[in-house]
C-alpha cells in the first residue's frame, strides 16, 4: 500500500485526500421518502399546469415535424393559429390511453420561417388527408365506452362522481380564460378562413361535398348556420368547417347530408328534392351505425329532428333514440370520463370539450322538445348527467344576425322585408331554453308520465307549485337583452321567439291536465279551476302575439316546429271557450288556424295529422263553425286567393251538439269513443301523434 506522505523528486509532500466513504453520512429511508413525495408532488403541478394552461392549444404537425421534440420554455410564445390546421385546439396526437404524453407539446410553436413556408404553400387534399391521419386516429383511440357499476365490463371505468366533477376537477378562472380566449381566436379565424370558399379556387376544389356542387352545397350549409343550427348548437361551426376543408374528424358524410337533408326542407329552391325517403341519408347510416363519433351523434340528432317536419315521427324518435344512446356509449354524459385502458382520466383538449358539452346539451334539449311534440316519454335524464352548463366559445354571442337570403331568390324578387341586423345572441338564449328543457322534465315526469296518474293530489299540487315557482323565476331572471314585447319592441331573430313561445306553452302544460277530466283522480274546486283556466287562457293569447310579430317578420314558412306545436296548444285551449260570446276567442282561433296551414304548406309537412284532427274539433264548436269557413277560407291576407287547406282531409260532421258552458274543460268533447280521429281525454295536448 502506497504511504500517506512520501518525499517527490521537488522535495515537496505529497498528500493523497481521505476516503469518503468512511466518514460521509448516510441518508435516512425517511428523508428519501420525503424527497420522494416532494418530487411526485412538483411533477403533478407541472403536469397538471402544463395540461390546463395549454389545453386547446394543440397543432397538426406535418410529416418532418412530427419527430421533432417540443420544448417548453417559460417565456416562449405561441405561434398564431393557422386557419389551414384542422387540428387546431386538438389532443395530443402522440398521446395514447395510459401512454405518458409529451408534457410541453401543448405549447410548442413554430417558428416564423416554417410558419411564413405553411402560409404559403396551399394545401392539396393529399396533403390534407396526410396531416389529418394522426388526428383522426388519434380521435378514434380516445373514443371510449361507458359502463355503469353494475356491467361485466366495469372493472376499468370509474364514474366521476359530482364531489370530483365539482371540486376535485375544477378549472380555476385563469385556466378557463385562456381556453375561452384560444377557443374565440379559433372561431374568429376559421370563420374568416370560409370566405376563401368562395374566392380562391383551389381551396373549393379540394373540398369534398359529397357530389353537390359547390354552389348547392354551400346555400345549405348557409341556411343551416342562419337558423336550424342556431335552435339548440348542435353543431359546432369552426370545427366542422375547418374539417371539412381540411379532411379533419369532426364530419363524416352522414352528417353532412343530414345537413343538406334538413336545410333542403327551408329551401326555396325548387330543383331540391325534399323526399326524406332519399335513399343516400338512409344508405350512408348502415356504414356508420355500429362505429359511435361524434359526427354520427350529431347525423343522427339532426336526421330525427328533420323527419319530425316530415311527417315521419316513428323514423324520427328512432334515430334520436340511437343518438341517445351513442351518447352514453362514448361518454358524452359525463365530464372528464375515466381512459378503460388504464383508469386514468382522459384529458381532453378545449374543443373537445366545448364540442362533447353542446352535443350533450343540444341532445337533451332535442330530447324534450321531441317528447312533448311525440307526447313520449324523454330519453335522457338530468340526473344520468353530470355535464356543466357552461359553454367557452362565445363567438356567436354577438355575432350579426340577419335572415339569410337566397342569392338566386334575391336576383328574382328584390323586394323582400327589411330586417335590421342585430346580435344573435346564440349562447345565451340556448342556456335560456336549456333551464326550461329542464323544467320541461320536471312537467312530463310529474304530470304525463305513467306514475303521475296514481299520485296523490296533494303531492300533484306540490309539484305544480314548484314547476310555476321555477317558471316565475325563469321569467324574472331573463337577461334584459332578451326580453321581447310585441307591442313594443322589434321583433328578434327567430330562435330568440321559440324562447318565448315554448315558455308560455310550458304555462299551459302545468295547467292544462288539473283541468282535465280522467287525467287525475280528483277534481279541483270551483274556484281553483276558475284560477288555471285564466292562466291558460293568458298564456294562449300571449302565443298569439308572439306568433303574429313572428309571421310579420319572418313569415311561418321557416318555422322550427317548436313554433307549431305552441300554435297548437293555445288554439286548443282557446276551443274550450269559444262558445262564450266573446269574439276575440274566435278571431284568435281563426288567427291560428290559418296560421297552421301556412306553417304547413312550408315546413310542416307532417301537421297533416293534428290539422285533420283540429278540422275536427272545430267543427264540434258551433260559433266557430258559423264564423270560420274551414273549408274555403276565400280570399284573406293568409290563402292570398287560394284555398290553403288543401291537403288536409275533409272529416265529415258527425254530429250537430256542441258542449255547453257547464262542460267547459270538461273534457267529454275530446273523448269521443266512435270517432278514431279524436284525441282522448286524458291525452290532453301531450303529444300530436296520439293517432293518425
Amino acid at each position: 500500500m502506497a504511504p500517506l506522505l512520501e518525499l517527490s523528486n521537488n522535495s515537496e509532500d505529497c498528500e493523497y485526500p481521505r476516503d469518503g466513504r468512511r466518514t460521509v453520512v448516510r441518508a435516512k429511508k425517511e428523508d428519501i421518502r420525503s424527497l420522494q413525495e416532494q418530487i411526485e408532488e412538483l411533477k403533478g403541478r407541472i403536469q397538471r399546469q402544463t395540461s390546463t394552461e395549454d389545453d386547446g392549444a394543440h397543432f397538426h404537425k406535418t410529416s418532418d415535424q412530427l419527430d421533432r421534440r417540443c420544448k417548453y420554455t417559460s417565456g416562449h410564445r405561441l405561434a398564431p393559429v393557422r386557419p389551414s390546421e384542422a387540428s387546431v385546439l386538438q389532443r395530443d396526437q402522440n398521446t395514447s390511453c395510459g401512454q405518458p404524453r409529451c408534457e410541453q407539446l401543448h405549447s410548442c410553436s413554430l417558428s416564423p420561417t416554417e410558419a411564413d413556408q405553411g402560409r404559403q404553400n396551399q394545401p392539396t387534399r393529399g396533403d390534407s388527408q396526410k396531416r389529418t391521419c394522426a388526428a383522426r386516429d388519434s380521435l378514434d383511440r380516445h373514443q371510449i365506452q361507458v359502463y355503469g357499476a353494475t356491467s361485466l365490463l366495469h372493472s376499468h371505468v370509474e364514474v366521476p362522481s359530482a364531489e370530483v366533477q365539482f371540486t376535485g376537477n375544477r378549472e380555476d378562472l385563469s385556466t378557463r380564460s385562456v381556453a375561452r380566449d384560444r377557443l374565440i381566436a379559433f372561431s374568429a379565424i376559421a370563420r374568416q378562413k370560409e370566405t376563401m370558399i368562395y374566392s380562391t379556387p383551389s381551396v373549393a376544389v379540394n373540398i369534398d361535398f359529397d357530389g353537390v356542387p359547390m354552389d348547392m352545397a354551400m346555400h345549405l350549409l348557409e341556411l343551416h348556420w342562419n337558423r336550424l343550427h342556431l335552435m339548440y348548437l348542435l353543431t359546432y361551426r369552426p370545427a366542422i368547417m375547418d374539417s371539412l376543408m381540411n379532411n379533419g374528424p369532426y364530419i363524416n358524410k352522414l352528417l353532412l347530408n343530414a345537413i343538406y337533408l334538413q336545410s333542403s326542407l327551408y329551401s326555396d329552391r325548387t330543383s331540391l328534392c325534399s323526399d326524406p325517403g332519399n335513399p343516400r341519408t338512409r344508405a350512408l347510416l348502415i356504414d356508420y351505425i355500429d362505429k359511435p363519433s361524434l359526427p354520427t351523434v350529431v347525423a343522427l340528432l339532426t336526421c330525427g329532428a328533420c323527419l319530425v317536419q316530415y311527417g315521419e315521427q316513428s323514423a324520427s324518435w328512432l334515430f334520436c333514440g340511437m343518438a341517445y344512446r351513442m351518447i352514453i356509449d362514448l361518454g358524452y354524459h359525463l365530464e372528464d370520463p375515466k381512459c378503460p385502458q388504464s383508469g386514468e382520466s382522459l384529458r381532453l383538449s378545449a374543443v373537445d370539450k366545448e364540442i362533447r358539452r353542446r352535443v350533450y346539451w343540444g341532445a337533451y334539449a332535442t330530447d324534450k322538445a321531441q317528447s312533448l311534440y311525440l307526447g313520449r316519454p324523454p330519453g335522457l335524464h338530468q340526473s344520468d348527467s353530470n355535464v356543466p352548463l357552461e359553454f367557452l366559445d362565445s363567438y356567436e354571442e354577438l355575432e350579426e344576425w340577419k335572415p339569410y337570403i337566397d342569392p338566386q331568390t334575391q336576383l328574382h324578387d328584390p323586394g323582400g322585408p327589411i330586417y335590421r341586423s342585430r346580435p344573435s345572441y346564440a349562447l345565451s338564449t340556448f342556456q335560456c331554453l336549456l333551464q326550461l328543457s329542464l323544467i320541461t322534465e320536471t312537467i312530463i315526469t310529474a304530470f304525463y308520465s305513467t306514475r303521475s296518474a296514481q299520485s296523490s293530489e296533494h303531492a300533484l299540487l306540490q309539484s305544480r307549485q314548484r314547476v310555476k315557482a321555477q317558471l316565475d323565476h325563469w321569467r324574472h331572471s331573463l337577461p334584459a337583452h332578451l326580453l321581447f314585447d310585441p307591442n313594443r319592441d322589434e321583433t328578434p331573430p327567430p330562435h330568440q321567439m321559440t324562447l318565448h313561445t315554448t315558455y308560455w306553452t310550458l304555462v299551459i302544460l302545468t295547467e292544462q291536465p288539473f283541468l282535465a277530466r280522467g287525467h287525475f283522480a280528483f277534481t279541483l274546486s270551483h274556484e281553483s279551476q276558475n284560477e288555471k283556466r285564466k292562466t291558460c287562457i293568458e298564456a294562449s293569447f300571449k302565443i298569439r302575439a308572439l306568433i303574429e310579430a313572428y309571421k310579420k317578420a319572418f313569415t311561418l314558412r321557416r318555422a322550427q316546429y317548436g313554433i307549431s306545436y305552441a300554435m297548437y296548444s293555445a288554439v286548443l285551449v282557446l276551443l274550450q271557450h269559444a262558445d262564450q260570446d266573446n269574439d276575440e276567442y274566435i278571431e284568435a282561433i281563426r288567427f291560428f288556424w290559418f296560421a297552421l296551414m301556412e306553417y304547413q304548406r312550408g315546413c310542416g309537412h307532417g301537421m297533416k295529422g293534428p290539422l285533420r284532427l283540429l278540422k275536427s274539433l272545430m267543427r264540434r264548436v258551433e260559433k266557430v263553425v258559423q264564423r270560420i269557413d274551414i273549408d274555403h277560407p276565400g280570399t284573406t291576407s293568409w290563402s292570398a286567393g287560394s284555398d290553403i287547406s288543401s291537403g288536409i282531409d275533409t272529416v265529415p260532421w258527425t254530429g250537430t251538439g256542441t258542449f255547453g258552458q257547464e262542460e267547459t274543460w270538461s273534457g267529454s268533447w275530446l273523448n269521443a269513443e266512435n270517432d278514431e280521429n279524436f284525441f282522448l281525454a286524458d291525452d290532453t295536448i301531450f303529444g300530436f301523434f296520439t293517432q293518425e
